[in-house]
């Protein structure tokens, strides 16, 4: 069960993902999280310690997040892997619709707080570490640069799909082409 602390992070991070960034206060935390007025405050004096702590909190989820689906999802072609990548981004979009535009705010917060940077790139190193082992298993003859191809490709599809959503029926053709184009070396199948 989560600490008080962590239900107060956790509905930070929904205030975040459902409100903005604008919205984030000590005040809508406390009221996200049901817990009387006051709570977040006593353990985040301010906003930028609410906003630092918040980081923190989504890159310990964004790792546990990672590693349970690196647990089960073991692509062996490219085909295999468009279609995790394309589950992954319909649950980005829908179900985690919340977190994935927290994601987001939390990456323009960093573009203004050099010291949010550090935290969200170790995060994003252990991702691209496990995608190109990913790659390089499934016959990969550069899966660095095939995995920031890719991974930037996807991130700017999920910034793109939550500001301007396209028809969801058409996620799995664009990345699909988009593993075959990015990742030629990948083993078909």
């Amino acid at each position: 069960m989560p600490s008080r602390q962590e239900q107060l992070l956790d509905a930070a991070i929904d205030v975040l993902g459902t409100q903005g960034t604008r919205a984030l206060t000590h005040r809508a935390v406390d009221a996200a999280a049901s817990m009387p007025a006051g709570s977040a405050t006593n353990y985040f004096k301010t906003r930028d310690a609410l906003v630092s702590a918040v980081v923190a909190r989504f890159v310990a989820r964004d790792r546990a997040a990672w590693q349970a689906i690196a647990g089960f999802v073991q692509p062996t072609s490219a085909d295999g892997l468009a279609a995790a990548l394309t589950g992954y981004v319909r649950r980005a979009l829908g179900p985690e619709r919340a977190v994935t535009v927290a994601r987001y705010a939390l990456f323009v917060e960093a573009a203004l707080r050099p010291e949010l940077r550090a935290p969200l790139a170790v995060s994003a190193q252990e991702l691209r570490t496990w995608a190109s082992d990913r790659l390089r298993a499934i016959g990969s003859a550069d899966p660095d640069r095939e995995c920031a191809a890719l991974l930037d490709y996807v991130d700017g599809l999920l910034l793109h799909q939550l500001s301007f959503p396209g028809p969801p029926e058409a996620l799995e053709p664009m990345i699909t082409r988009a593993v075959h184009e990015l990742c030629p070396t990948v083993t078909s199948g």
